[in-house]
């Protein structure tokens, strides 16, 4: 039995095997295409929303202990303003080297810090701390400390065993710095 030509072109039979193959050649560029909006959408999350962050060292114990992994959250930031209390990640600079902190904040923008007799005062007024312990070192916040129109005052739970804005290296922080807040 003959196959018989569409428009005098090509036989019926070889007319169907191509459409065929076109149509699977779309879906395939189809799958490829949603494959790649994908690992885009999961880039931009990933630089933009949240990100894991593994804890080092003890200075925000019982909170968080060391090899914890936590998850920043930094959509949250850029929406609202850190928050007394907050748990954030924090990026210096020392020179050309970057790396990050996780301190908890205590004192807002405007405010007046002090550490009198191992206790915080804000404003002259004593606040809750997550410290079950009385803090032995002041640091730089012996005297009473102005925070700046962006500048936060943070401390690690661990308050006798971290490094935070009552050393000098640390100091205030800057809300440029504060690159997320932490939750489990």
């Amino acid at each position: 039995m003959p196959c018989f030509s569409i428009d005098g072109g090509l036989p019926v039979k070889n007319y169907r095997y191509l459409e065929r193959r076109r149509q699977t050649f779309r879906r395939i560029g189809f799958w490829f295409a949603e494959i790649l909006i994908c690992i885009f959408l999961a880039l931009i999350a990933a630089q933009f929303c949240v990100q894991t962050v593994t804890i080092r060292g003890d200075s925000m114990q019982p909170a968080y202990r060391d090899g914890d992994t936590v998850i920043v959250n930094k959509l949250k930031y850029r929406i609202s303003n850190p928050a007394r209390y907050d748990v954030v990640l924090i990026e210096l600079e020392a020179g050309t080297s970057t790396h990050y902190i996780v301190k908890r904040i205590l004192g807002l923008p405007g405010e007046t810090i002090q550490i009198v007799d191992g206790k915080v005062q804000i404003n002259g007024e004593e606040i809750k701390t997550e410290f079950s312990e009385e803090i032995l070192s002041a640091g730089l916040a012996a005297y009473s400390i102005e925070l700046g129109e962006d500048e936060y005052f943070v401390m690690g739970d661990n308050c006798n065993n971290s490094e935070d804005s009552r050393v000098a290296n640390i100091g205030n922080i800057k809300r440029k710095q504060i690159k997320g807040r932490i939750s489990r």
